[in-house]
């Protein structure tokens, strides 16, 4: 083992006793001598196991997924306050081999496994460094049995952020589970944690905005934002929009400075994309 290695492995060992799976190496970076120093200094908040992953692997779906155990690599992606170009916070998110589907993966994976893996990620956020925001996911069913699916005896961090991760699942729910769903939101940001519904589009933030929803944030979907970029008057519109029903307005697929200052100029408040380089410890 190198002296490179050897720094990383004493790093996360310590930083993650209570993980199951330890973080070597950081490949592909050219100054990796830098990267370890400013993982030592406390400079780069190495990332956790989450509920979600890389949404752009395309694979075979996984079969008997509460049964496999997989060598699991992370990412940790920056979300930037975007008049100041000041770090907010990060999302966590986890890659799979290729021959997995993650999101078939996830999507499959049963309630109390996800169940398990979040409350292992709250654990982790507590060693995290406490001014910057983290943000786990949880899919729209977990809100629906949230009396099952909460742990009682666990108090959330002050710096943890919930983000629903298949907002779509909305459109299918019927009255009464919005109704519960929607209670079991105000429940947890009475109690401090904000909830943020991901992967929004137009046709959700009406969804929404018909339903009186009121949470923490809006994520507005990459595709969504792309799309609407060469539309200024329309973006702006949307982010309004969005502004109606959430206190904050995030703004996915920053890909590059232009993006950024159309996000910003449409009134988003908050970004994340590319243009922010994901930290890429792997094995």
């Amino acid at each position: 083992m190198s002296h490179s290695q050897l720094s990383i492995s004493t790093y996360c060992a310590g930083f993650y006793a209570a993980t199951i799976i330890p973080i070597y190496y950081f490949r592909g970076n050219k100054n990796t001598h830098s990267v370890i120093f400013a993982l030592l200094r406390g400079d780069i908040v190495t990332p956790s196991l989450l509920l979600w992953n890389d949404k752009y692997e395309h694979a075979p779906s996984s079969i008997e997924n509460d049964a496999r155990v997989f060598p699991l690599t992370f990412k940790l992606e920056p979300i930037v306050d975007l008049s100041t170009s000041h770090r907010y916070g990060f999302e966590v998110l986890t890659h799979f081999p290729r021959k997995i589907n993650s999101e078939n993966y996830f999507r499959q994976l049963s309630l109390p496994r996800q169940q398990s893996l979040f409350y292992q990620q709250i654990a982790n956020i507590m060693r995290f460094r406490p001014e910057y925001a983290y943000s786990l996911n949880l899919p729209m069913k977990a809100f629906l049995d949230w009396a099952s699916f909460h742990w009682a005896s666990t108090v959330f961090p002050p710096n943890l952020v919930i983000e629903i991760q298949d907002a779509v699942t909305f459109l299918s729910l019927s009255t009464a589970q919005r109704t519960v769903v929607y209670k079991t939101i105000q429940h947890i940001e009475a109690l401090g944690t904000p909830i943020w519904m991901d992967d929004a589009n137009e046709e959700l933030l009406i969804a929404f905005i018909e339903a009186n929803w009121q949470l923490s944030g809006i994520k507005l979907d990459k595709n969504t934002f792309w799309t609407l970029s060469k539309k200024p008057g329309r973006l702006q519109q949307t982010i309004q929009w969005g502004q109606a029903i959430a206190n904050r307005m995030i703004v996915e697929g920053i890909e590059t400075q232009k993006h950024k200052e159309i996000a910003l100029q449409a009134g988003a408040e908050l970004g994340q994309g590319y243009l922010w380089p994901a930290i890429h410890p792997v094995q």
